[in-house]
């Protein structure tokens, strides 16, 4: 009695539970794993560590700039733009060697201005950066008409211009006179040369003594006395004599009288 009861108290497994515990037996299914969000790697850094990285970020970018300010960028290249009568760009390039030794930043372009208009027959200087790493130079020049009291020239105005040692001077006329007188003289020079070029006629000197009085050279050779007074009626008097005198055989012609004139003729 005791042994059949202990055998119907064992109880077989039911086929739906064989099948299950030999599934269990395979492969276990692996379970994806979620990425790694930022948000929840930044919320562990306190916010004074970013506000520090932050700052610290731009305290380096700033001394980097202020360093490629101090010495960075130097002036590599020099442009000259101008028209071009006694100067030549490679002799103005030169006066400007030391520019190239010089930070782009920090070079001071007044300066550079003031050293080229002290230059000879330099009458105006622009001057322009261009990044990263040119300077640009607009020039004007001067320009002489005459050569005043053997030293100095001068130009349409007037105005005593620096005399290069170099200036070629065969091709100008000779102004001379008082030193106050240059605007005086030179408006005088322009009124004579206006009237003498309707006869192919051009001066080569005039002159204008202490008390007033005018002296004129021509390019025939012809030396014109003009006195002080009366200068238009004269000068209208010369230009009859140049259309009717032989010029090979004139030295001097004074027209200091009311309305005539004395010849002095060359020698035979």
């Amino acid at each position: 009695m005791h042994a059949s009861s202990m055998k119907d108290q064992v109880k077989k497994p039911k086929p739906g539970n064989a099948k299950r515990a030999v599934s269990n037996k395979g492969a276990t299914r692996l379970k994806q794993k979620e990425a790694l969000k930022l948000s929840s790697f930044t919320s562990l850094i306190p916010l004074w560590v970013v506000q520090a990285a932050f700052v610290i970020c731009l305290l380096v970018s700033a001394g980097w700039g202020l360093q490629q300010v101090r010495w960075g960028w130097s002036v590599e290249q020099v442009e000259i733009e101008g028209e071009f009568r006694y100067w030549q760009a490679q002799d103005l390039a030169k006066q400007l060697l030391w520019i190239k030794e010089q930070n782009f930043f920090s070079l001071d372009v007044r300066k550079v201005k003031q050293e080229l208009e002290q230059l000879a027959l330099i009458k105006s200087v622009q001057i322009k950066k261009v990044w990263p790493d040119t300077l640009l130079v607009k020039f004007k020049e001067d320009i002489p008409v005459a050569v005043w009291n053997n030293d100095s020239l001068l130009n349409p105005l007037g105005e005593e211009l620096v005399l290069p040692s170099s200036f070629d001077q065969s091709r100008l006329p000779r102004l001379s006179g008082p030193e106050q007188m240059t605007a005086q003289v030179m408006r005088q020079f322009q009124r004579f040369q206006s009237r003498l070029s309707e006869v192919d006629a051009a001066m080569i000197r005039l002159s204008m003594n202490t008390i007033g009085s005018w002296e004129i050279e021509l390019e025939n050779g012809w030396t014109i006395r003009l006195g002080r007074q009366q200068l238009e009626q004269r000068v209208e008097r010369l230009i009859e004599l140049l259309k009717i005198l032989p010029q090979e055989k004139v030295a001097v012609v004074d027209l200091r009288y009311g309305k005539g004139a004395a010849i002095k003729w060359l020698p035979a």
